[in-house]
């Protein structure tokens, strides 16, 4: 309805997800909306929370990662505010039990246009390694491939050795890190260096990345919605401010267009209220989109003096 809504992963606690209703007012749609407690009605402990249209219904989904001993959960956005807890149907559920998540990611890793599940982990209690519970302290991060049929595939022994490096991992940011067209992690872990995981195969497959600069709207356009038509593939995001946990993700917004080497039909809908068209935009290219100017050329850093 062009309102943002606000949605509170809890520790312990049920969730929250506030409607917002216009004028400054919103509605607790907790229970109703099926996402305060998980599908046997069980309170959980929420750590990070990623949003994403993984199952290319137009709406979007909530994945938020648990406390150990508890599977991360998705909730599948059913639309008019109901959600269905879908965390074992979708595959993610019982490999996601014994560890501590905290950073989540809902993103195209590998560029073929539907939204992978990624998160970060680690315990709380250093003295764990220490009890005979199989938790440990430190653990590794999960990948989850998305196969385009509501379910997902766990990817976490494939993706690279530098996932399987245990740490006590909290923050995880999503983005383009180095120009190449495909979307790289940063890790933040505790009382630790940062972990950069730069994806180094996403880019095979064809992508569009898109800054928007907004003029009527804040100049960083946060809120604005965007949907990208290639083919029959047909995707939707926004432009978010922060996500995951304790990070900031790229504002640009990135899709992959697996086979696809144009986007036939950009739509933006702007924080206010405006919609802009753009078509035939070429793939694998960086565009700068400023409200009601259309593509512009980006603008030159300068170094500071």
């Amino acid at each position: 309805d062009g309102r943002l809504d606000l949605f509170v992963a809890d520790d312990s606690t049920p969730n929250y997800l506030y409607r917002n209703d216009g004028g400054g007012h919103f509605t607790d749609v907790s229970f109703t909306s099926g996402t305060g407690v998980s599908g046997d009605g069980g309170e959980m402990s929420g750590m990070g929370v990623a949003v994403c249209d993984y199952n290319h219904s137009g709406r979007f989904s909530i994945h938020i990662t648990n406390f150990e001993d508890q599977n991360n959960s998705l909730y599948r956005n059913d639309g008019n505010m109901s959600f269905t807890d879908v965390s074992f149907a979708s595959g993610i559920g019982k490999a996601t039990v014994p560890y501590l998540g905290w950073g989540a990611g809902c993103v195209d890793l590998d560029n073929d246009g539907w939204a992978d599940l990624f998160a970060v982990n680690g315990h709380v209690y250093p003295q764990v390694d220490n009890l005979p519970v199989g938790a440990k302290y430190r653990e590794r991060k999960l990948v989850f491939l998305n196969q385009h049929d509501g379910t997902f595939r766990d990817v976490s022994g494939a993706a690279g050795a530098a996932l399987a490096i245990p740490q006590a991992s909290r923050g995880a940011a999503f983005g383009d890190l180095d120009n190449d067209g495909d979307i790289d992690v940063v890790v933040e872990n505790l009382d630790d260096t940062p972990m950069i995981l730069r994806n180094d195969g996403g880019n095979q497959k064809h992508w569009i990345t898109v800054e928007l600069v907004g003029s009527k709207s804040n100049r960083l356009a946060i809120g604005a919605k965007v949907k990208a038509i290639a083919g029959s593939l047909v995707q939707v995001d926004e432009v978010r401010s922060g996500g995951s946990y304790l990070s900031q993700n790229d504002l640009r917004i990135h899709f992959g267009l697996g086979n696809a080497n144009k986007v036939d039909r950009l739509e933006i809908r702007w924080p206010s209220g405006r919609t802009e068209v753009l078509s035939d935009l070429a793939a694998n290219h960086f565009y700068v989109v400023k409200e009601s100017e259309g593509v512009v050329a980006p603008e030159k850093s300068r170094p500071l003096r």
